[in-house]
């Protein structure tokens, strides 16, 4: 049985319905994306664009590849946080080759639950974990995510709803109500689920609740993870009038839109958005110069050492005796 299918029979297997709809929506996503991008792009000058990656200066991409590290670095956290949720002590290197290994490789090809889960499968199971534990730990990633850049995107939609006007074709009024609403609901919640100390169920999903330290913690995490992510593009944008919490609120709004799309790398989705938001507002050229160097910076570096390191302990593994 390969590492996939374990962690796949570990989760709680969806429905006929789901199985047949994830994947039109996932099409559909890619599809109304690209159209965007292919309307956007139709008047790009590829040379001017070129000419505007070559501007970026060695500071640059020097701190775009400092903050990289630094979310690399937070990214260990959410391992680290599941495995105390779920009340399993593994190794930190362990932990930390895992945590990155299995990110690197997740942000790039997509489908998390399978891309990460099979990478963290392949380093967790030799050090105890079963099947069941790495697909927790996978999940409870997935859902702190989400959860962060829902709490970010609230916040900020609260405190700075003119600001945000000014990149999305939607009014301060609205903005301010949708931040206050998801604030309001996100506390409601919060405070029930930390009375209730029965098993939650959603669904066919049924989970216990972490506890307020692991949960306070994991906030931490995800929202510097979010704040290192989407500061290594924003240096590499050279867009002075766009302040960097605005830029927060449409980037968490992109890469929660590429994840929930499970298009690899949320090709075409992120980008999509980013485009449309600030279209008008940043040349065209200047953001696609950006987009593609962020994809290099954040994407494909993290990826190849994560492949170097893979690719390292199977070495090891084969030799020792």
């Amino acid at each position: 049985m390969t590492d996939a299918n374990e962690i796949a029979q570990a989760m709680v297997p969806p429905s006929r319905g789901q199985r047949v709809l994830m994947p039109l929506l996932s099409a559909a996503l890619f599809l109304a994306a690209s159209s965007a991008i292919y309307h956007l792009l139709q008047e790009l000058d590829v040379d001017r664009m070129l000419a505007e990656v070559r501007q970026h200066s060695p500071a640059q991409l020097g701190l775009a590849l400092l903050l990289t590290a630094a979310s690399y670095t937070v990214l260990i956290g959410y391992d680290w946080s599941a495995l105390r949720y779920i009340g399993q002590a593994v190794a930190f290197r362990i932990v930390a080759c895992a945590a990155f290994c299995g990110c690197a490789i997740a942000n790039t090809v997509g489908v998390n639950i399978v891309s990460g889960g099979s990478v963290r499968y392949r380093i967790y199971v030799p050090a105890g974990l079963g099947a069941l534990d790495v697909a927790q730990v996978t999940l409870f990633g997935m859902v702190a995510y989400g959860i962060g850049n829902f709490i970010l995107g609230a916040a900020v939609l609260t405190l700075h709803p003119g600001l945000i006007g000014r990149f999305l074709p939607v009014s301060p009024g609205l903005l301010h109500g949708l931040g206050v609403s998801g604030l309001v609901l996100f506390m409601t919640l919060a405070v029930l689920f930390f009375f209730r100390r029965a098993p939650m169920r959603i669904g066919r999903w049924r989970f216990r609740l972490p506890s307020a330290r692991i949960a306070m913690a994991q906030l931490f995490f995800t929202l510097a993870d979010i704040v290192f992510a989407g500061g290594c593009l924003y240096v590499l944008l050279n867009a002075p009038d766009v302040p960097f919490i605005a830029f927060l609120a449409v980037y968490s709004i992109a890469t929660l839109a590429g994840m929930v799309s499970h298009v690899p790398g949320g090709l075409g989705v992120f980008e999509s958005i980013l485009l449309l938001s600030f279209h008008g507002l940043i040349l065209t050229e200047s953001l696609a110069a950006a987009l593609l160097l962020y994809r290099a910076v954040y994407h494909l570096v993290p990826l190849s050492l994560a492949a170097a390191l893979l690719a390292g302990r199977e070495a090891l593994d084969r030799v020792r005796p």
